[in-house]
C-alpha cells in the first residue's frame, strides 16, 4: 500500500490516505509510513459513513484506504447498502478494490468471496505478492482454477504481481517504518539503509512496483 502511495505521489496526484487498520500498529501500518495519513479504525461507530464523508469533501483526486484484516462483514454489508443511493445522486466516486494474494490459498479465497458480494459494483486489482522465490501463489492453486476463471471471465480483473524482496531490506523497512522511496532517494538517516548496496536495490524494487501498477492505471487511476 505505501508503494501505492509512492506511485500517485510520482504522478503528481493529490491522495487522502486512510490507516483503517483496527489494530493500532506501530509497525506496517499506512500510518507508521505516512504519519499524515488519517487514522480511521474500521471497528468504530460509523467509521465507514466517515470514509464517505471525507471522502467527499477531500481535494484529492484519489482515496486510499488500507481496511486492513478480516473487515469484509462489517465492509460489504455498508457498501451494499449505500451504493445504490450513492450511484442513483450522482456522486462521482469509482471505486477499486484491491486483493492481495500470497502463497496461502485462504488469501485467494477471500478475493473470490469479496467478489461474490461485491459483483460489478467494483473495479478489481489482484496482487500476488511473493515472500519468498519460487513460491506458488494462492492465485495459482489447482483447488480453485475454475472459480479465478469464472472471475476473470466476470470482472475481466487487473492482475499485477510483487516478487519477493530482500528479506533483511524489507524487514529493516517495516521496523523503521521507511518507504522504498525514502531508501532509494537516501532520505532515510538509517546507516544501513543509506549503503548503496541498499539503495540500488530499493530502486529496482520501486521501478518494478511502478511499472506493474502502471499494467493496472486504467482501474488505478481517475
Amino acid at each position: 500500500m505505501a508503494t501505492l502511495a509512492e506511485w500517485y505521489q510520482s504522478l503528481g496526484l493529490r491522495i487522502e490516505m486512510f490507516d483503517m487498520d483496527p489494530e493500532n500498529k506501530t509497525e506496517g501500518s499506512l500510518k507508521a509510513f505516512f504519519p499524515s495519513a488519517q487514522k480511521m479504525p474500521a471497528m468504530e461507530e460509523r467509521a465507514y459513513d466517515r470514509l464517505l464523508g471525507v471522502s467527499m469533501e477531500a481535494d484529492a483526486d484519489v482515496i486510499l484506504a488500507d481496511m486492513g484484516a478480516a473487515q469484509g462483514h462489517r465492509m460489504i454489508p455498508w457498501f451494499e447498502e449505500f451504493y445504490t443511493v450513492m450511484q442513483g445522486s450522482g456522486i462521482p466516486l469509482r471505486w477499486t478494490a484491491i486483493g492481495v494474494v500470497d502463497e496461502d490459498i485462504a488469501s485467494a479465497r477471500s478475493v473470490l468471496e469479496w467478489a461474490l458480494e461485491l459483483q460489478g459494483t467494483v473495479d478489481y486489482v489482484v496482487v500476488e505478492n511473493f515472500a519468498a522465490s519460487g513460491s506458488v501463489s494462492g492465485w495459482r492453486n489447482a483447488k480453485l482454477t475454475a472459480e479465478v476463471a469464472a472471475f476473470r471471465e466476470a470482472f475481466n480483473p487487473a492482475e499485477i504481481r510483487f516478487d519477493a524482496r530482500r528479506e533483511d531490506l524489507q524487514q529493516l523497512m517495516r521496523t523503521r517504518c521507511v518507504t522504498l522511496g525514502d531508501v532509494g532517494d537516501r532520505k532515510t538517516d538509517i546507516a544501513e539503509l543509506r549503503r548503496a548496496e541498499m539503495m540500488l536495490r530499493a530502486r529496482t524494487y520501486r521501478f518494478r512496483a511502478f511499472a506493474e501498477f502502471s499494467k493496472a492505471q486504467e482501474v488505478l487511476l481517475p
